[in-house]
């Protein structure tokens, strides 16, 4: 099979969406499909850089911007694609980051949308561009392809309910997983000094996004420390750009620690790369993700696989993705936050028995099923289109 891949997103930064794309073209070409990837024409040197000269893959630039909701973009999909599909021979194409406008297919489509967070939490979005952009465009977008792809059972419910997608058009191929590495003692030692964390900490992973309840978690950690006599800290990884939306956000978590006076016991690390994520997963008391929102939840999995006991929330996809490995708790109760915090910081043994339960889970994650299970779709709905030809 001969598949389009759409890697217009991609501009020298790897995301999890990037890593997706990149895992699943990847996993294709090494079953024996042939991939046409689509990028950037300013990338396409690092493109070629993330993959081997296989006689398996060709890589087409496009002189595009960016990946924005746009004419220009519509027009690429309904034409410039379809023509390359055409001409290659592929038939599929998979647009694998959330819009696409194939109005005029000469080929089957496939879309993968991770999640609908801004039906939800517009966030830094504005009001204009959520309303009378963001949402009529995914609604087209899962309307003009054949199939919508997600990554958990509560995407594909809330995809279906919030944009109008019939469930039966919906499939769901969860994320693989990256295999945290064993870090270097010289490495942990390096970030222990760094973050002063010589009394231990408990690690949050995602940011300052409204929907990741930084504010809740910060007051939440203060009763927990209060009942506890905590001495360690509580660490925020993620980066915090100058953005009008991340100052006001990051100003909302400044005067929640000093309301809480905890200026001592609470680092926001900015960015962390993985290795250094890796390190901290592996010296953490545990991992608090008490987020409000979340269509998957890939820190969950890495801790479990890292041997990190979890407390995290009992809404969207957090109780699908963590099962029994965690603590759930209610994001939207201070109380309830603090008291799960103590109850797993104080029972060695739940916490042992829940980092059992997580190994098992995450061996049912791995990239090579996800990219067994879109081979699958691809087939289907190659299939189809066939059929109605």
């Amino acid at each position: 099979m001969k598949i389009v891949m759409d890697f217009r997103k991609y501009d020298g930064v790897i995301g999890g969406v990037e890593q997706v794309v990149i895992q699943i073209t990847r996993g294709i070409i090494a079953k024996g499909h042939f991939v046409v990837l689509l990028c950037k024409k300013r990338s396409l040197k690092n493109v070629e850089e993330l993959f081997s000269n296989d006689s398996n893959l060709k890589i087409i630039p496009l002189d595009v911007d960016n990946h924005s909701i746009s004419e220009e973009n519509e027009l690429i999909d309904s034409t410039v694609i379809q023509d390359i599909a055409e001409q290659e021979g592929a038939g599929v194409i998979h647009f694998p980051y959330n819009w696409s406008f194939p109005s005029n297919k000469k080929a089957a489509t496939i879309l993968t949308i991770h999640d609908v967070i801004p039906f939800t939490f517009r966030e830094a979005m504005d009001e204009h561009t959520n309303k009378y952009l963001y949402k009529p465009g995914i609604k087209r977008a899962c309307e003009l392809n054949d199939i919508v792809v997600t990554i958990s059972n509560f995407s594909k419910k809330d995809i279906s309910e919030k944009v109008g997608v019939p469930i039966e058009k919906i499939r769901v191929i969860p994320n693989g997983l990256r295999r945290p590495l064993t870090p270097s003692q010289t490495l942990i030692e390096e970030l222990k000094t760094r973050f002063k964390l010589e009394n231990g900490f408990i690690l949050n992973v995602g940011g300052i996004h409204e929907r990741k309840n930084i504010v809740r978690l910060i007051h939440a950690f203060k009763v927990f420390v209060d009942k506890s006599e905590y001495k360690g800290k509580l660490l925020i990884t993620g980066s915090v750009s100058n953005a009008p939306y991340q100052d006001e956000m990051k100003k909302l978590c400044d005067k929640a620690v000093s309301e809480t006076e905890l200026e001592d016991k609470i680092v926001f690390t900015g960015f962390i790369s993985d290795d250094e994520l890796d390190a901290l997963y592996s010296i953490t008391d545990f991992l608090i993700y008490p987020s409000l929102y979340e269509g998957f939840g890939i820190p969950l999995l890495e801790a479990m696989y890292s041997r990190v006991p979890i407390v995290t929330s009992n809404v969207t996809a957090m109780p699908e993705i963590a099962e029994d490995a965690a603590i759930h708790t209610d994001p939207y109760s201070v109380e309830d936050m603090a008291a799960s915090m103590f109850k797993l910081y104080s029972n060695k043994d739940l916490q042992e028995k829940l980092i059992e339960k997580g190994l098992k889970i995450v061996e049912t994650y791995s990239w090579e099923k996800t990219v067994d299970e879109y081979i699958a779709v691809y087939e289907e709905v190659y299939k189809k289109y066939a059929d109605t030809k």
